[in-house]
């Protein structure tokens, strides 16, 4: 399989878990020809800024894959948000199963009869599998064609955990009670967990969101100061005020090649990586998966850099009048 075959097949995947009906191959260049259009407007965006040629490349390569990245983790999100659905009502749907069944319905009757329209994406599989159930097709094979259009483990483990006690012979009924209320149980303990680690997912977000833009902010505007008294020294001080400020500071020893913007990009990228990387710790502490904190990515960034540029407008206002 080459590499354009794996980069179909990943957003075929990804479509066939959000249930979008629509044809693999197409998609994948509509995604592709789309972000490689963005990428040639940042190109065109950095050449009217008369950038250089090398900064205008590497923007169009940045935005060609963030592109490609918003889209594939928007549908990642997507397909984990209709399994978390599915893991959340499917107790519900296997005991109202077990009854059907405990009242006289064969097992493949019982799941149509238990289709319910509160059951949300867990009830358009089960129709489906239902309509393919009258056609003859055995209640193995129905019941795990429902684990193909859902990303959920859950689901998975326990559609095969079924699946294995019919070939068995073991007692379905008491089988899908006894997985139900053990579903109930697992759900439970995770509700308790969540609320154990809240207090360690809010310090993770305080400290990306308020703590680390709030040390940056300080950090970069001392060093503002500091590269303006630079200049100003050069300016009216001459070589020996410089040479009596490098003997206790040492920015002011040598050529520093350090600019107010250079250390304004490198607080933003820093901030950028903290808060990316503290999401998805959030989302392994919160659900157990990376990709899950990845949504509360934008705003998170959006308060950690409003408070980054208020704190150094701020200190510019109070004590920019010291060194002008």
């Amino acid at each position: 399989m080459n590499a354009m075959e794996k980069y179909q097949k990943a957003w075929a995947q990804l479509l066939t878990y959000n249930d979008i009906d629509l044809d693999p191959r197409q998609f994948t260049y509509l995604v592709f020809f789309a972000s490689l259009a963005i990428g040639l407007i940042a190109i065109s965006i950095m050449g009217v800024m008369k950038q250089p040629t090398a900064y205008s490349l590497v923007a169009g390569i940045l935005a060609f894959a963030a592109a490609q990245i918003i889209a594939y983790i928007y549908l990642l999100l997507a397909a984990q948000s209709r399994a978390a659905k599915v893991e959340e009502i499917l107790p519900d749907f296997l005991s109202l199963m077990a009854s059907n069944i405990r009242s006289g319905l064969t097992p493949d009757k019982a799941l149509v009869v238990s289709v319910q329209e509160e059951f949300g994406p867990l009830a358009v599989e089960i129709e489906r599998a239902g309509k393919s159930s009258l056609t003859g097709k055995p209640i193995n094979e129905v019941l795990l064609g429902i684990v193909e259009h859902i990303d959920s483990d859950a689901l998975r483990k326990t559609i095969y955990l079924i699946v294995e006690g019919l070939q068995s012979g073991g007692d379905i009924v008491e089988l899908l009670e006894k997985t139900a209320q053990d579903m109930r149980k697992s759900s439970s303990l995770k509700r308790e967990t969540s609320s154990i680690i809240l207090n360690y997912v809010l310090f993770i977000i305080a400290a990306i969101s308020l703590g680390a833009p709030l040390l940056y902010g300080v950090s970069t505007f001392l060093v503002d100061i500091m590269l303006k008294i630079k200049q100003k020294l050069a300016v009216t001080g001459g070589e020996e005020a410089k040479s009596a400020m490098s003997g206790q500071v040492g920015i002011f020893k040598g050529q520093l090649q350090l600019t107010s913007d250079a250390v304004a990009l490198f607080a933003v990228a820093s901030i950028v990586i903290t808060v990316f990387f503290g999401c998805m710790a959030v989302g392994v502490m919160h659900s157990g998966k990376k990709l899950d904190g990845i949504k509360y990515f934008p705003l998170l960034l959006a308060v950690a850099l409003g408070i980054l540029f208020a704190i150094r407008w701020g200190l510019g206002q109070m004590l920019g009048s010291f060194v002008n």
